[in-house]
């Protein structure tokens, strides 16, 4: 992460970005009106080197002249787009406007507008389009409510969806038709990118023939490792909501014969568990978690699971990322814990976790990081 002084950036770029944190939310708000208008969309499939001016996109979206003007004005100010300014071919008028056939009007000029760099990240990119639909669909109304979860270690910005959860988990399943498909998108997006390189790195490691998915969500990764190994045997340990979720998948896969669920609370007071696997795999599963939650889980964990057992921890860890872009997205994205999903954990770093583990009676004995969008593996051997 890069250490700025004091003196790093002149005054007028410091006010500059102040002011993009003020505005902050009229220029996300105005990305997202104009990708549900269609005109980002309209403007993401010109021809490079192409411009479209506002008055076309109107036509081209069937968007009001006014609704175009307020929202490209802003995306402009704000480098999501560019205005050019070009001497127009004779068909239009100094206003903009249409003039009779025939009639040239030479000094006329053509305001087209093009995406920007930002923009085409905005328009294109797949990571910034999950980041931005997670942001939109399932943050933005609770995140209101961060101070307030702060000040309760309760995820107050939760009651946008639902009063009748603590915890947004049991809710995943109900949540809306968009919020939903954010949330598992978002979810997706980066742990299904992980698979290709870590599950043959772990069977190569400690060829296992039994695998407990803990928090397996829809059985993402039980399905990439059985289709990696003929012969392993996962089981998904997960809340009951998403057992039923995973057990659908499973049975449309063909996979009832090995792979197999095992509904559970684990945060229940003395939740019983099985204890035949190898591998105990918790992917983006612990950051779901405070800090006593993690040591309370790892703690039983350990108690079911048999001696030389692997545990193998997949996380986001904010202290082992390449750059600030990805750093920037995991801090913002822990608030996402805070305000809605359980107010009590967040994305942790290695520094802080990796002692809860081994306390609990793992001890460290490999590590991966980098893999997939800036994941770290930890494999743990049970003492």
């Amino acid at each position: 992460m890069t250490i700025q002084k004091f003196n790093d950036i002149s005054a007028m770029e410091a006010l500059k970005k102040a002011q993009s944190i003020a505005m902050g939310p009229f220029v996300f708000q105005a990305v997202a009106a104009m990708e549900e208008l269609g005109i980002l969309k309209a403007l993401a499939d010109l021809p490079p080197g192409e411009s479209i001016t506002r008055e076309e996109l109107s036509g081209k979206t069937g968007i009001s002249l006014y609704a175009v003007g307020v929202l490209t004005d802003l995306a402009v100010t704000a480098d999501i787009l560019i205005e050019r300014e070009e001497k127009d071919n004779g068909i239009t008028g100094e206003d903009g406007g249409n003039v009779s056939e025939g009639k040239v009007c030479s000094g006329a000029i053509r305001r087209g507008l093009m995406l920007s760099k930002v923009g085409i990240y905005l328009a294109h990119d797949p990571m910034t389009r999950v980041n931005l639909s997670f942001t939109r669909h399932v943050c933005y109304q609770g995140l209101v409510f961060l101070a307030e979860s702060l000040k309760n270690g309760r995820p107050e910005g939760l009651r946008i969806f639902t009063e009748d959860h603590d915890t947004i988990y049991p809710f995943l399943s109900s949540l809306p038709e968009k919020a939903r498909e954010a949330w598992f998108a978002f979810d997706h997006f980066y742990s299904d990118r992980l698979f290709p390189a870590v599950i043959p790195e772990l069977f190569k490691m400690f060829c296992p023939g039994v695998i407990y998915d803990v928090g397996g969500n829809t059985g993402k990764f039980a399905l990439a490792a059985t289709d990696y190994d003929s012969a392993v045997r996962v089981t998904i340990i997960d809340l009951p909501e998403q057992c039923a979720i995973a057990r659908g998948n499973i049975k449309s896969a063909g996979r009832e014969e090995r792979i197999d669920v095992f509904p559970v609370n684990i945060l229940e007071p003395d939740p019983e568990l099985p204890g035949d696997a190898d591998v105990w795999w918790l992917s983006q599963f612990l950051d779901c978690f405070s800090t006593g939650q993690i040591s309370f889980i790892v703690s039983r964990i350990a108690r079911a699971a048999k001696s030389g057992a692997i545990l193998a921890v997949n996380e986001i860890l904010g202290d082992r990322q390449k750059n600030d872009v990805a750093s920037l997205v995991i801090d913002a994205s822990s608030l996402y814990f805070t305000a809605l999903a359980n107010g009590v954990s967040r994305f942790y770093h290695a520094r802080d976790l990796i002692p809860l583990i081994e306390m609990a009676g793992f001890s460290l004995c490999y590590e991966m990081d980098h893999q997939g969008m800036g994941h770290s593996v930890l494999f743990f051997r049970k003492k």
